[in-house]
């Protein structure tokens, strides 16, 4: 049963990627030396796709006052489900990524090492060309550097990398500034350097921990 539940899921999140990827219904912002992703057409369905894995999504874009720019805000009460997006980035020239952001509550005992657990309320998802994936995730339990291989062979690879850890108090509230290198996180968890960039995703998930859980992200940026 648990193999069938991660192929499904995962087949999912693959091919609804690369059907994205083929349509290309909208491309980010693109400006001189980054390419951007945000939230501006986040009521298109036809641009950010909904997949509901359980319960309900409940999200809203919303202006962050410190920030002083458009967010997304991300609530999952037991439930499992992420937002995706079409894009088209030649990783060898923008493979600087960073983005922002907060978590207000994470899932009870969250820990994305054992399955009953695999829960966390800020991750984000890049979809490579060539059926691979990386997971970012803030994790409440996990070590910074963990990692963790869902893959199902031959279908398509995912690896899922914990870049924040924690769920110290002090930490809620609060902005964090993630800043990536995509091409080196690429070679750490596959061996090679990282192909075009297919699509982006933002998930929330709290249906294993059966809790309540919130995290806002900010635009996306792929820099020189």
């Amino acid at each position: 049963m648990k193999i069938k539940f991660l192929l499904i899921n995962s087949l999912i999140l693959f091919f609804s990627f690369m059907l994205l990827a083929e349509e290309n219904k909208a491309e980010p912002e693109r400006k001189e030396d980054s390419v951007i992703v945000d939230f501006s057409n986040f009521g298109n369905r036809d641009i950010w796709e909904a997949k509901i894995k359980k319960g309900k999504a409940n999200t809203k874009v919303i202006e962050d006052k410190d920030l002083k720019q458009e967010v997304l805000r991300l609530r999952s009460n037991q439930a499992s489900y992420y937002f995706q997006k079409s894009v088209n980035v030649d990783i060898k020239k923008y493979k600087n990524f960073t983005f922002k952001w907060k978590v207000k509550k994470h899932p009870i005992n969250g820990d994305v090492r054992r399955r009953s657990t695999d829960d966390q309320a800020a991750q984000v998802l890049l979809a490579f060309e060539g059926r691979n994936l990386i997971s970012y995730i803030w994790d409440p339990t996990a070590p910074v550097g963990y990692s963790k291989d869902s893959s199902i062979p031959f279908i398509v690879s995912q690896k899922i990398l914990v870049i924040q850890s924690g769920d110290d108090k002090k930490d809620l509230n609060k902005w964090f500034e993630i800043k990536r290198d995509i091409n080196a996180d690429y070679r750490k968890l596959y061996g090679k350097d990282a192909p075009k960039l297919a699509g982006v995703a933002i998930q929330i998930n709290s249906q294993h921990t059966e809790s309540f859980c919130e995290a806002h992200i900010s635009p996306m940026k792929f820099k020189k």
